[in-house]
């Protein structure tokens, strides 16, 4: 049998042990425990290395305003003052601005990335369980047992295992209303 590979090594690992529930569901007809994971799959360091990128990126926005508002501050001393003033004001919270959504942006995918890697941990937990105690119905099917008490018991895992996959995945739900600011610009340039 091959090693199932996920992005997230905890799903790795949690499909390895699922392997002889997988081969005797594959056995009975029952869900494929390992394809439910796959619903799962993350990445949460790639996340966090693109978390980290636009936090870099939210200094660089930083530095450039604060640049910026020296180089205004020396040209406000001229001719029209006023109106380069308030032009160069508007620019100023232009850059605050950015550089606040970058910040932000940086440290919402540092959470994700973190719930993401605490969900995936916690169901290879929840399901590395669930196979280890269908273990010996499991070996039973596998070795041409179908008696009704091991076959509603391998059933019975596999459908156990869908439903922590579903129940996980129902709770991302909730990071819908925190990634809701990233669907419209963070500034308007207009």
């Amino acid at each position: 049998m091959t090693l199932e590979l996920f992005e997230h090594p905890a799903l790795t690992s949690a499909a390895a042990r699922l392997s002889t529930l997988r081969a005797a569901a594959g056995r009975i007809g029952a869900p494929d425990p390992v394809a439910a994971l796959r619903h799962l799959d993350c990445a949460p360091s790639e996340i966090r290395t693109s978390a980290a990128a636009v936090d870099s990126g939210s200094t660089v926005v930083t530095t450039a305003a604060s640049e910026f508002r020296t180089g205004v501050d020396l040209a406000e001393t001229g001719g029209s003052a006023e109106t380069f003033g308030t032009w160069a004001d508007t620019v100023d919270g232009q850059y605050a601005e950015a550089a606040r959504a970058a910040a932000a942006t940086a440290a919402l995918g540092e959470r994700i990335a973190d719930y993401l890697d605490a969900l995936a941990v916690s169901t290879s937990a929840e399901v590395a369980a669930i196979a280890e105690a269908a273990e010996p119905a499991a070996s039973a099917v596998l070795s041409d047992d179908r008696s009704a008490e091991v076959v509603s018991t391998v059933s019975g895992a596999c459908a156990s295992v869908v439903r922590t996959v579903q129940r996980k995945v129902s709770s991302l739900s909730s990071l819908a209303a925190e990634l809701e600011p990233l669907t419209t610009p963070a500034v308007d340039l207009s």
